[in-house]
C-alpha cells in the first residue's frame, strides 16, 4: 500500500498558514519504541554531561537534546522514514535533505516557556531556505495542559524578524514573555500523529502543567540545493 501524503486541501491549507497537522501516521507501538530508545539516548547523553532532559529523576532541565537523529542507527532510520518523506516531498523541493533532528522536553510541572520565534533566525543567512520545515512528532498526546505548540497562521509569509535575548527556555525570541501575538492558536496533536511547519512560522510553547513528562521528537528538513554544512550531518535523503 502506498504512503500517505499530503491532499491538495492540506498543502493548500499548509501554504497559506504554514502548518498543518496530520493524524494517524504512526503506530502507538511504534512510538513506544522510539521512546525507549530516546531514553537510552538520553541517559547515555546526561552521562556524557550534556543534557539534563528526559526523564523524572533528572535534576537538570535544559530542555533539549541537539541533534540527537545523528546518535544512534534507530533513530537516524526513524528520520528518514518514508512515510515522512512521501508526505512532504510536495512542500520541500527540489529534492529532500535532512538539516537537524532534536529532543524536546517539558518536565512535569515545568513553568518553562519558550516565547515566540521563528527557527529560521537559528540559522546562518547563508544556509537560509525557502521551503525549510520542521516535523514536531509527540511522544504522548500533547494540548495545551502540557504544552502543546501554539503558532500564528500565515506569519511564515513575513519573513525573518529581528530576535533578542528574553530568557525562557529558547535562547532567542521575537519578544518577550507577555508579547501578544494577533491570531495565535494552539495545535494539539495526537501521539501517532505529526505536526508540519514552515520555518518562518512565529511559535512559542508555555508550560507543563502535568505530572507526566512531555517530549517530541522534531525533525528538520529542506531542499536538496541549499548548503548543508557537514554533509555527513546533513544528509541528502532525496534527489532533485
Amino acid at each position: 500500500m502506498a504512503n500517505r501524503q499530503l491532499t491538495e486541501e492540506e498543502a493548500t491549507f499548509y501554504d497559506d498558514n504554514g502548518y498543518a497537522v496530520v493524524d494517524d501516521l504512526f503506530p502507538l507501538e511504534e512510538l513506544e519504541e522510539v521512546d525507549r530508545e530516546l531514553d537510552r539516548l538520553v541517559q547515555e547523553a546526561e552521562a556524557d554531561g550534556q543534557t539534563g532532559i528526559g526523564h523524572t529523576g533528572s535534576s537538570r532541565n535544559k530542555g533539549w537534546l541537539l541533534q540527537l537523529g545523528l546518535r544512534s542507527e534507530f533513530t537516524r532510520r526513524f528520520a528518514e522514514d518514508e512515510r515522512v518523506l512521501d508526505l512532504i516531498e510536495s512542500i520541500v523541493r527540489p529534492g529532500i535533505a535532512i538539516y537537524s533532528a532534536k529532543l524536546t522536553a517539558k518536565m512535569p510541572r515545568s513553568t518553562d516557556i519558550c516565547h515566540w520565534h521563528q527557527d529560521n533566525a537559528y540559522y546562518n543567512a547563508h544556509v537560509l531556505s525557502e521551503t525549510r520545515m520542521s516535523t514536531w512528532i509527540p511522544l504522548v498526546d500533547v494540548d495545551e495542559e502540557n504544552g502543546c505548540l501554539w503558532v500564528v497562521p500565515g506569519s511564515h509569509k513575513g519573513g525573518v524578524k529581528e530576535h533578542g535575548q528574553y530568557g525562557g527556555q529558547c535562547p532567542k525570541s521575537i519578544g518577550p514573555e507577555d508579547m501578544e501575538a494577533e491570531g495565535a492558536t494552539q495545535c494539539p496533536v495526537k501521539a501517532g500523529s505529526i505536526l508540519l511547519f514552515h520555518s518562518d512560522l512565529w511559535h512559542h510553547s508555555k508550560g507543563n502543567d502535568t505530572d507526566q513528562i512531555r517530549r517530541a521528537f522534531i525533525v528538520s528538513y529542506q531542499e536538496a540545493t541549499v548548503p548543508r554544512g557537514n554533509a555527513d550531518q546533513h544528509k541528502i535523503l532525496r534527489t532533485p
